[in-house]
């Protein structure tokens, strides 16, 4: 896989995480999960740890809020993420050689 491409699934797969968070949080304050809302957004904030955990409190809340479908959707961009990000460690190599490890 080239760079280029690389770098289009994963901005693609990301930014549609992103999307997905933001609903689950829109769910969370309109279910009266107001608290939990509240920490993923600060931790998401303070050290990213907010996707995460709206990311299990939303598979655990999949069904009673019918959201199966979103959910199903974040997964798959997360595993596309992730598995771009692996197949294409192009970023990392940069970094090292611009650090000169």
């Amino acid at each position: 896989m080239n760079d280029t491409l690389a770098n289009l699934v994963v901005g693609l797969a990301s930014l549609v995480s992103l999307i997905c968070f933001i609903l689950v949080l829109i769910q969370m304050f309109q279910r009266g999960a107001t608290g939990m809302g509240i920490a993923c957004i600060v931790l998401g904030f303070c050290c990213g740890l907010g996707g995460l955990i709206a990311f299990v409190y939303g598979w655990t809340k999949a069904r009673p809020w019918n959201m199966n479908n979103l959910m199903t959707v974040w997964t798959v961009a997360a595993v596309i993420d992730v598995v771009a990000g692996i197949m294409n460690p192009a970023p990392i190599w940069i970094v090292r050689d611009t650090l000169h490890f």
